[in-house]
């Protein structure tokens, strides 16, 4: 019954998300178009054990089996920390059930989720390998080890989750610290794709796995197939599946029983204002107005308290992975490097704060709407934020890796005058998209975080505009552009550079006093309902 709720649930919410559900299914168009080579592959493969021309085919069967056991491990326990362990009304649910139900639907439902599709499509090309090689005894093994597989992928993922949660709901370190770590490790993650490192950081994790009883379940597949395949391994594999899903019915539900009734550390993350914040504060108000610097101050401190708001940030970030890993990798920066930090850290300034002016202010927009100039406020403060935080960081990262790449210094000069130009007007260009697409509802991240974050229109929108603007500057200071200009019309490389600025900041500077206009009157002109 928990587990037919939970699966329902997760329907009407795939549903309800229409972005999501579009996402998804292009996923599933698009695995399952390839899928259709596996069998196949598999087939042939069969033929080729039964021929003799494929060899020995239990050591890439290990292989497989070893990674889907690594993947589907890891899926179920990032999502197990994310949201599954932390099912709606768990209140409610734990007066009515015992902790062991409640895990044991969620399990099932995640079981089902994830392993499901794994068990189907494995079980054909099961049955196309049996075919090909001509051995009827392969598929009851092959299935047990495959089932094997998934059943022991899926509660070692719960046993991961529920060991990281049950720490950290009890130590203040960890809590304080676990935003900086997944940001980390989402950064780890993409990095490792992004720059092709898989075989360097996996590798070494399946040549540990391969030989325990994780890899032992290929010679269980394939016994009566493969001379080589170990009978002794083989029932050593049903044994010790059999012994470790056994003690994790006793174990699973203690470790679940113990995160859920636990009280949990509670981070104070607020408090009154540092004697540093108020200087600080005091500091902006020399240059601009107090509403303004309040504005600003705000953002900060929502940054620092619910990161989580800043979500569209990571978009450029994981845009400068592939050249930061370039950069590592030749320990050298290249001449396109301070153009990617140049155009992403632009990004980054727009995106932080003003994509969502209006909805921003949250439960002050009241309070907001009906201040004196609250449109110029609520723009310059968020452009303000924006330009504290990442624009100066952006102008600062040009010049030192301007300097450190082939560049030479009057190029690095008209560069850095892009830079100033775009994280200047980034914010404002954004204030206006932001109001044409706007979000004044909080919406759900995961399962239980719920924060206002911008629209996703809004943010392809200004990122569309944004890159056309910065498109002149930046291939202005590329070699093979900004060379063949040079050389064409008979001036020095600098010129091409500043001319390909001054025709960015043409475009971006009008793109943004238009939008900030728009941006202005939108707040001004808002209405409380």
């Amino acid at each position: 019954m928990i587990a037919r709720t939970e699966l329902r649930r997760r329907w009407r919410a795939l549903l309800d998300e229409e972005l999501q559900f579009v996402a998804t299914l292009l996923v599933v168009l698009l695995f399952g178009t390839f899928s259709l080579f596996g069998p196949v592959a598999a087939f042939g493969a069969g033929l080729g054990v039964r021929s003799g021309d494929a060899g020995s085919p239990i050591d890439w069967v290990r292989l497989a089996l070893v990674t889907v056991w690594l993947i589907l491990a890891g899926i179920v326990a990032y999502r197990g920390y994310a949201n599954t362990l932390r099912p709606d009304r768990l209140d409610g649910m734990l007066t009515t059930v015992s902790p062991r139900e409640l895990l044991g639907g969620v399990v099932l439902a995640e079981g089902l989720t994830w392993g499901g599709p794994a068990v189907a499509y494995g079980l054909v090309l099961v049955l196309a390998f049996a075919v090909g090689a001509g051995s009827p005894l392969a598929i009851p093994a092959a299935t047990v080890a495959l089932l094997a597989t998934v059943v022991t992928a899926v509660i070692s993922g719960f046993l991961l989750a529920l060991a990281v949660r049950n720490a950290g709901v009890r130590s203040p370190l960890l809590t304080r610290l676990r935003t900086p770590m997944f940001a980390v490790l989402a950064v780890g993650y993409v990095w490792v794709f992004a720059s092709g490192s898989f075989d360097a950081v996996f590798g070494p994790i399946l040549q540990i796995l391969e030989p325990t009883p994780v890899g032992w379940l290929a010679d269980l597949a394939m016994v009566g197939t493969d001379p080589d395949a170990s009978a002794v391994r083989g029932v050593g594999a049903i044994v010790v599946t059999a012994v470790y899903v056994l003690g994790m019915t006793v174990t699973l539900p203690r470790l679940a029983a113990w995160l859920w009734y636990a009280d949990g550390v509670h981070v104070e993350r607020g408090g009154d204002a540092s004697v540093d914040e108020l200087e600080e504060e005091g500091r902006l108000t020399r240059l601009v107005s107090r509403p303004v610097v309040g504005v600003a101050v705000a953002d900060w401190k929502r940054a620092r308290r619910a990161p989580i708001t800043l979500s569209f940030v990571l978009y450029p970030l994981i845009v400068l992975i592939n050249p930061i890993a370039t950069v590592v990798q030749t320990g050298t920066v290249g001449g396109s490097f301070p153009l990617w930090i140049v155009l992403c850290g632009a990004w980054v300034t727009g995106a932080a704060f003003t994509l969502n002016v209006v909805g921003n202010e949250g439960g002050v927009l009241p309070t907001t709407v009906l201040s004196a100039d609250p449109g110029r406020a609520l723009v310059v403060g968020h452009t303000l934020a924006g330009v504290g935080l990442f624009g100066t960081a952006t102008i600062v990262a040009t010049v030192v890796l301007g300097i450190a790449s082939p560049h030479p210094s009057t190029t690095v000069a008209t560069l850095t005058l892009s830079a100033v130009v775009l994280v200047a007007c980034a914010g404002p260009l954004a204030t206006g998209i932001g109001t044409v697409f706007p979000r004044l509802e909080s919406v759900t991240i995961g399962r239980n975080t719920e924060a206002i974050v911008p629209s996703n229109f809004a943010f392809a929108g200004y990122s569309i505009v944004l890159l056309g603007c910065a498109l002149p500057a930046i291939l202005a200071h590329t070699g093979v552009i900004g060379g063949w200009l040079a050389s064409a019309f008979g001036t020095p490389v600098w010129v091409v550079g500043l001319g390909g600025t001054a025709v960015t900041a043409l475009l971006v500077g009008t793109g943004a006093v238009l939008s900030a206009r728009h941006a202005i009157g939108a707040v001004e002109s808002h209405r409380l309902e």
